[in-house]
């Protein structure tokens, strides 16, 4: 009961985090869209266009952590977790779509010289959308740290991505109020948003994609599970250690050799005492598998 009692207050604390992010969106989404145009800045506008895209990113993510957290079932015997990791390869892949348009665009503008001053009040919306995108990215962060998630995690650097790309629009904005000459900065923002997007996007899908095709953690990780295993009493020379990644957690399993002459229940509480150790070690281990052979005489 503790363990869904757990999970349940790790599912809603990132949706609260991610509802309260989608709100803030629309907002940034609505108010630099309308000063935007309304002031002439196509690096604005841009930003607002990933505002929008962060809003999408949020009801994925939601998706993610509803279904992901279910628990195993008889069609599912690992659980839904995976769906977590679809998300989040979900989120970068809309993230390097999105990147992808505004750079055209960009380009497409400085290759036609069309350039035009925005009004200095744009530089308010893009001080609006750096505070509070920064403030999301702290608090999403925190709870993704606490929850150990990693798509509450992307979501936080994509909040962060858009509180950068907003310091650039902030920047290039400043330029162009120095001097009509200085216009084309804002474009210049625009594009510099586009590839920071692409950037964060790129680092968000291969991520996942490593965790899909079931790809083990760091080798450091691996041999200093090694390392305690070896610890264990009874235990002697533990080999063909595999991990994967089901979603944020690890699924592992480990073949030792014991005395040949121990009993069955003895061999059983080794490996009991292993599997309570590496997941006391570490949170994100789920389950291990530990399989008991008899010592090889020499």
């Amino acid at each position: 009961m503790a363990d869904v009692s757990t999970t349940a207050n790790k599912m809603s604390a990132g949706i609260k985090v991610t509802i309260v992010g989608g709100v803030v969106n629309i907002l940034l989404a609505v108010i630099k869209m309308v000063i935007g145009i309304a002031g002439n800045s196509r690096a604005l506008v841009a930003d607002a266009v990933h505002s929008v895209s962060d809003l999408v990113t949020d009801i994925v993510v939601i998706l993610g952590i509803h279904y992901g957290g279910r628990p195993a079932d008889k069609n599912h015997h690992y659980g839904h977790k995976k769906i977590e990791t679809m998300t989040e390869m979900i989120l970068g892949i809309l993230l390097i779509i999105v990147a992808v348009k505004l750079a055209y665009d960009a380009v497409l503008a400085i290759w036609l010289k069309d350039f035009s001053q925005p009004a200095a009040m744009t530089i308010i919306a893009a001080l609006l959308s750096i505070l509070s995108k920064e403030w999301l990215y702290q608090w999403t962060k925190a709870v993704a740290v606490k929850n150990n998630s990693s798509v509450i995690l992307a979501n936080a650097w994509h909040h962060r991505s858009d509180a950068f790309s907003s310091v650039a629009v902030l920047i290039g904005l400043i330029f162009t109020q120095i001097s009509p000459r200085l216009a084309v900065m804002d474009t210049i923002a625009g594009l510099l948003v586009s590839i920071l997007i692409l950037k964060v996007g790129a680092e968000i899908t291969i991520k996942g994609y490593k965790k899909i095709i079931d790809t083990a953690p760091p080798p450091s990780y691996v041999n200093k599970t090694l390392d305690l295993i070896r610890q264990t009493e009874g235990v002697k020379n533990p080999h063909s250690l595999k991990m994967r990644y089901i979603g944020d957690a690890i699924h592992m399993e480990v073949h030792i050799e014991v005395d040949p002459d121990i009993s069955v229940k003895k061999g059983h509480e080794i490996a009991a005492g292993i599997k309570y150790m590496i997941k006391n070690h570490d949170s994100r281990v789920i389950d291990v598998i530990v399989h008991v052979e008899p010592e090889k005489q020499q």
